[in-house]
């Protein structure tokens, strides 16, 4: 191995974050320098490519940067930890916007679309830091913080779901939190449902991946139409499809509304709706036949 390489790959070691226990126990207990390794592990966990500063007085104390979210952004972050009883100030404020043009490099500026003002502290936010964030800083408490990455364990929310809360300014709360997760998890299900619909439209034609003419099958056993839906699934890494999730969404597009498949004696075909009729029944129909135009472009960029 090149020692460029060997340079890389202790560079990741680096980065690879603690287990999430003994991260939130360091966040709830550390102070001072530790305190701010501890807000860089966090963000290690989050996935992000987090790295700890020199930690002079002229600099911040972490910098985090998300190069793949769709738009990439980077968060300059100050950390501090006062004894409990006590409140973090407004100092930190004038710090970080005197610290954070410095970041904004040329090789920032070539790779991020966005920067962002951090400060984490614990216990709590003085009501002044409060109301002197706005209009560019946001403020998050380690107990928010905590929330965050508990739920980012369970459900591995990407760079771009997580754009929704650093792109915040002011406080941050747990409540703030509570709702953009549940609009990431809204979205993302929504997604998936909408990936394995097409996934069975495609399962319904005679030939997806030769033609462009998209002729129905006759009636096919629903033993059969799940077992192609999960294979496209392992083929658009679609983790986790089951038979039961394959059925449920079959049976979602029976319905009396879009009658986009019909079935009868666990048989299934595609109706006699067309895609057009669909795209224009409603905002559903018309995310539905986008994304099943663009799984079949892909199905026959894959024919040989």
């Amino acid at each position: 191995m090149s020692s460029a390489s060997e340079e890389r790959a202790e560079t990741r070691l680096m980065r690879r974050p603690p287990p999430l226990e003994n991260i939130i126990q360091d966040l709830l207990s550390n102070r001072g320098e530790e305190f701010e390794s501890s807000v860089c592990n966090a963000l290690n966990f989050l996935d992000f490519e987090a790295s700890l500063t020199t930690s002079t007085e002229a600099e911040s104390d972490v910098v985090a940067e998300a190069l793949h979210a769709e738009i990439p952004y980077f968060i300059v972050v100050e950390c501090q930890a006062v004894r409990e009883g006590s409140q973090v100030g407004v100092d930190k404020l004038g710090q970080i916007r005197g610290n954070s043009p410095s970041y904004l490099d040329t090789r920032r500026q070539q790779l991020f679309e966005k920067g962002y003002k951090l400060i984490v502290g614990k216990p709590e936010f003085s009501d002044h830091a409060k109301e002197r964030a706005l209009p560019d800083v946001a403020l998050m408490s380690v107990d928010t913080l905590i929330v965050i990455l508990k739920i980012h364990k369970r459900h591995q929310f990407s760079q771009n779901d997580l754009h929704n809360v650093f792109q915040r300014v002011g406080e941050i709360r747990n409540a703030d939190i509570a709702n953009i997760m549940a609009q990431c998890l809204t979205e993302k299900q929504y997604a998936r449902k909408l990936s394995i619909y097409s996934l069975i439209y495609a399962a319904l034609l005679q030939n997806p991946y030769s033609t462009k003419l998209e002729k129905r099958k006759r009636w096919s056993s629903l033993k059969e139409v799940v077992g192609e839906v999960l294979a496209y699934g392992k083929l658009f890494r679609i983790g986790g499809l089951t038979s039961g999730e394959a059925i449920e969404r079959i049976r979602d597009l029976d319905n009396p509304f879009l009658r986009i498949i019909e079935m009868k004696e666990e048989k299934v075909r595609l109706s006699t709706v067309s895609k057009s009729v669909v795209e224009e029944f409603s905002p559903f129909g018309e995310a539905l036949v986008s994304d099943i135009d663009e799984k079949l472009h892909k199905l026959r960029g894959l024919k040989v």
